[in-house]
């Protein structure tokens, strides 16, 4: 098992702020993968929190498209916070 990345915290999307940029780190399950990958989302990537409610989360991704996921499917997603990765967005 790779820890390149044991000493960064790495917790759920749907802990993710509003305004926040994130990478998404693992996509737990096949079946989400899929659903994600549709929306445009893939493990790697940098996306922005646009906004979120109690039940979804809107994100942008790089190529500048705002999709929506559900918090519940979101659990499932692990991140790590991108402070930097703003010029990436836009």
């Amino acid at each position: 098992m790779s820890t390149a990345f044991a000493s960064e915290p790495i917790r759920s999307l749907a802990a993710a702020d509003r305004g926040e940029m994130i990478e998404i780190r693992r996509i737990l399950f096949g079946a989400l993968r899929e659903l994600c990958a549709e929306l445009g989302l893939h493990e790697g990537e940098v996306v922005r929190c646009r906004a979120g409610t109690p039940s979804q989360l809107l994100l942008e991704t790089q190529g500048g498209r705002v999709v929506a996921l559900d918090r519940d499917w979101a659990r499932f997603i692990q991140i790590v916070s991108q402070p930097d990765a703003a010029s990436l967005l836009r």
